[in-house]
């Protein structure tokens, strides 16, 4: 395992000022000329960076929000699809985006209550399969 780059206690008021102009973490680290290995290390040796950069991700957070919000109130041209991509993708699904479940036992709806209608009289239209619908 590499050893870390040398930790400046500044770091921690750099990292929250450049995730206000909608940095992530990658980028941040970058600008710093660390690694997010180097972040990783930080984080565990320095509560101050581990505060940080909770900070950082609060504020990036709310910078991509504003991004929208900005644009619905001026009516300027606002990619919202691309918008929502970025956010699922660096907040996670729960940033602003319903969560979509996967398992499809958990999908299945849940039966309140049956209904049984009562023949009308019609004959019933079929699937090509022969089953009705």
């Amino acid at each position: 395992m590499p050893v870390p780059r040398p930790y400046d206690p500044a770091f921690a008021v750099r990292v929250v000022e450049l995730a206000r102009g909608g940095l992530l973490p990658p980028e941040i680290a970058v600008e710093l000329a660390a690694s997010l290995a180097d972040f990783s290390a930080w984080e565990a040796a320095h509560p101050d960076f581990n505060v940080a950069l909770a900070d950082a991700q609060t504020a990036a957070w709310a910078w991509w929000n504003t991004q929208a919000r900005e644009a619905i109130s001026t009516n300027k041209t606002f990619r919202s699809a691309l918008w929502a991509k970025v956010m699922a993708q660096n907040f996670g699904r729960s940033a602003n985006l319903p969560s979509r479940r996967t398992d499809k036992a958990a999908a299945r709806p849940v039966v309140l209550a049956r209904v049984n209608i009562p023949d009308n009289g019609r004959k019933r239209r079929t699937r090509s399969n022969g089953t009705s619908r």
